[in-house]
């Protein structure tokens, strides 16, 4: 899956990870690095990587979050809507080659097993961070 989202997103100049969180900045406009990595399923340094390079690009700036002192959020730059536009059918026709074969109630089936193991990889994660708080 992420051969094929390298080999798709590089005429944009994009890897599969600046693609998640650009999207989902364009998603939610002003949301901070700590919802852009747990949306994302990044760690927080590669996060702060890719969001440094989205940057550098010029598709998203920084700002400093009024109401919290030292949180930053973070905001689609104008010239990213045309880059937004053309990468809108991305994530449709992952989807469509990933179910192709399935039948409505295989894909489903499928989506509702993967929504479980995912709602398990967040319970996993949320008791290691308790544990490591906790120490």
């Amino acid at each position: 899956m992420r051969q094929v989202a390298w080999r798709r997103l590089a005429p944009h100049g994009l890897s599969p990870q600046q693609y998640q969180l650009l999207m989902a900045v364009a998603e939610q406009d002003g949301r901070c690095h700590g919802d852009l990595a747990r949306c994302t399923w990044m760690d927080k340094p590669t996060a702060t990587r890719t969001l440094r390079t989205l940057q550098d690009r010029g598709l998203i700036r920084a700002e400093a979050d009024p109401a919290h002192r030292r949180r930053i959020l973070f905001h689609l730059e104008p010239g990213a809507e045309a880059l937004i536009k053309e990468l809108h059918g991305f994530r449709q026709f992952m989807r469509e080659g990933m179910e192709q074969g399935l039948g409505v109630e295989e894909r489903g089936h499928l989506r509702g097993l993967l929504a479980s193991v995912m709602d398990n990889l967040d319970r996993m994660e949320a008791e290691l961070d308790a544990s490591a708080a906790g120490k």
